[in-house]
């Protein structure tokens, strides 16, 4: 009875809040399959939809024929959620690979060399001052490991950000649907593929950071080349990695507001 409450109450707080806000609530009050998608919760504007892909900012991923020179190109972003002209985007392809923290050290997203680098360097290089006028800041929560407890810190306010345990379960249908591939040039920046998994593009498939805590301070969750993640719901043995491996991508989200300028992917 009391869980069916929490649920109630839950769903009424996703109703009233913006996109952008979204995940920060789920986080929190609910289990992932209490929370399945809802008409409400996704709304289709200015002729954009979840699950539809859109082009937006710009960052290496090929390399111009015959050459190690990466221009940037255009990036593909899914559509994850829509509520009140916001848009919450998740990019299609791993982008580049790096470090979640740079040394061996218990951290939480809040300190982690991944969350600087996403605000910061990622975020001047990917979007120009207009684009960037779209982009909102985001309050994420960050709850402890649902398996392990591990601590997940204190709430954040970022541009941009990866993905928690429980988001990664609740805007994805299954592990397939995760599964995705690092550009060319994440490969080039060290990122781990596995060449036996393939996407139906015959892209290889590789690893993606989630902002959550794993098993210990010092390990940090993971989507692996299949897609696997750890989850209270679905533990599957999968333990993230260590917060210092250089192989893991980055798969980028984002919150922007919705204009006739977003134009949808091919």
């Amino acid at each position: 009875m009391k869980r069916s409450t929490a649920a109630i109450m839950a769903l009424s707080m996703l109703l009233s809040l913006t996109a952008c806000n979204l995940a920060a609530v789920v986080s929190e009050t609910s289990e992932p399959s209490e929370l399945e998608t809802t008409e409400e919760t996704t709304e289709e504007q200015k002729g954009i939809s979840v699950g539809d892909h859109i082009l937006f900012g710009y960052y290496p991923q090929r390399s111009a024929p015959g050459t190690d020179n990466f221009d940037p190109e255009p990036i593909e972003w899914r559509v994850l959620d829509i509520q009140d002209r916001n848009a919450v985007i998740i990019s299609e392809y791993l982008l580049d690979a790096t470090v979640y923290y740079f040394d061996m050290a218990d951290v939480t997203w809040e300190m982690s060399s991944l969350r600087k680098w996403l605000n910061g360097d990622f975020y001047e290089k990917a979007f120009s001052d207009s684009e960037k006028s779209y982009i909102q800041t985001v309050t994420n929560r960050n709850p402890d490991n649902p398996i392990y407890g591990t601590p997940g810190g204190n709430d954040t306010e970022d541009k941009v950000y990866c993905l928690s345990l429980e988001e990664a379960q609740i805007y994805f249908k299954d592990a397939k649907d995760r599964m995705t591939a690092p550009t060319e040039y994440a490969i080039k920046q060290g990122a781990a593929v596995n060449e036996s998994s393939k996407l139906d593009n015959g892209m290889v498939t590789g690893w993606w950071w989630l902002r959550s805590p794993a098993s210990s301070s010092n390990r940090a969750a993971d989507a692996d080349c299949y897609g696997n993640i750890d989850t209270g719901k679905n533990a599957d043995g999968v333990d993230g990695d260590i917060v210092f491996a250089e192989t893991n991508c980055v798969r980028p989200v984002i919150c922007i507001s919705l204009s006739d300028d977003i134009v949808k992917a091919g």
